[in-house]
């Protein structure tokens, strides 16, 4: 009786030590996921918004899985690219700037950016002449006001420009009038 008594506390106790392994497996488990997770628990919604790489920046904004992350990702990536973060050197922002596939990102940094030289990348590469007749019409600068008057293509919105200008500014008037001119020739 004596053995089988035994036999059978030894059962109970590798089994009781059975469960208790799997659960300090668990345990092991939910604290290394936690150590080696990218943020700690409970900062991860702040990642974007503190985030200073406009390549992860622009990973996050078109495949994060939570839209709320996408959407501080795009804030955050756009603030970047306009100075309103003294935190980039300028030539990283302006390389940003001419590989960015994203014309939305684009008209942004075209209306928005401190930098004059940020603002001329972008137009150079929008196609959009309402961006374009935006940019004619309130840039501070004249020579890009001048530059988006030459890059813009649509008639009807250079008659526009011609005529809002006429109050403003008597040369970016006249450019769109030429320009209206030479494109339907």
């Amino acid at each position: 009786m004596n053995r089988a008594r035994t036999a059978s506390l030894r059962q109970q106790d590798a089994g009781r030590v059975g469960i208790e392994l799997q659960w300090m497996k668990v345990i092991m488990f939910r604290a290394l996921r936690d150590r080696f997770a990218s943020q700690p628990p409970g900062r991860q919604e702040d990642a974007p918004s503190q985030c200073e790489d406009l390549g992860r920046l622009q990973r996050l904004r078109m495949h994060a899985r939570d839209r709320d992350e996408r959407e501080r990702a795009d804030a955050r990536y756009r603030a970047l690219l306009v100075g309103g973060d003294a935190s980039l050197s300028l030539e990283t922002r302006q390389r940003a700037v001419e590989a960015c596939p994203d014309a939305a990102v684009l008209a942004y940094v075209a209306r928005s950016a401190r930098e004059e030289v940020l603002r001329r990348a972008a137009v150079e590469r929008i196609d959009s002449d309402r961006v374009l007749m935006e940019v004619a019409l309130n840039d501070p600068i004249t020579r890009m006001r001048r530059y988006a008057v030459a890059r813009m293509t649509d008639q009807a919105l250079l008659r526009s420009v011609a005529q809002q200008a006429r109050a403003k500014d008597q040369r970016i008037a006249r450019d769109a009038v030429r320009r209206g001119a030479e494109i339907a020739q």
